[in-house]
């Protein structure tokens, strides 16, 4: 698999960023504008210890309601040859879980103890338009089947901030996607008004 999606070459593009989690290829910052996320603790050089089994453990923050899947649907279903492909954002994808691999183990050797990371993810203004057909059947279900098969250790938990009304709806068209392992590692966080950041910052979300 690695062979056929040429993923060393895209690990060199990872290494050249020297720890940037933003791609030099044009296609793949296309695709990057589309999904706003915030990697920035997981790039400090301070630590957050997990006192449950002293392992290190990095948040990286994705603004899932601010998600443009309409977007980048329309680009990669668009016949316009300019436009990205598939092929283009799963890359992508490929390039943010070879950087997350990257600076977990260069991190795990500088601290001398593993280091993990916990997805926060804010779904502030998730609508049941960013899951139309075409996403979900084009775009969601080859990813999530690529980072399933090749990419499934990659977080350590997955804590969900304000899940919306339609979060039933969503979790229907998700979960079936998913795999038990994955399920389990979420969470969801129904008492905090705070920001994804403020949520970060307190803490919350060792254990």
């Amino acid at each position: 698999w690695r062979e056929k999606n040429e993923v060393d070459s895209i690990r060199d593009m990872v290494e050249d960023c020297n720890g940037s989690f933003t791609p030099t290829a044009v296609r793949l910052q296309t695709v990057a504008a589309h999904f706003q996320m915030n990697f920035d603790y997981l790039v400090q050089e301070t630590d957050e210890l997990n006192e449950g089994d002293k392992s290190l453990v990095k948040p990286a923050i994705l603004n899932v309601g601010e998600f443009d899947t309409r977007g980048i649907t329309e680009k990669i279903l668009s016949t316009n040859s300019d436009d990205v492909e598939l092929k283009d954002f799963l890359d992508y994808w490929i390039f943010l879980y070879e950087s997350i691999h990257l600076r977990l183990y260069q991190q795990s050797l500088q601290f001398g103890q593993m280091t993990f990371l916990d997805e926060v993810c804010d779904l502030s203004g998730l609508s049941l338009q960013q899951f139309s057909p075409s996403f979900v059947t084009k775009v969601m279900s080859p990813w999530l089947k690529m980072t399933q098969a090749y990419y499934p250790e990659t977080t350590r938990r997955i804590y969900i901030l304000h899940p919306p009304a339609i979060i039933k709806v969503a979790w229907k068209l998700v979960t079936p996607l998913l795999s038990q392992g994955t399920i389990d590692k979420i969470r969801f966080v129904r008492k905090f008004d705070g920001s994804a950041n403020d949520f970060v910052e307190s803490a919350s979300w060792l254990d």
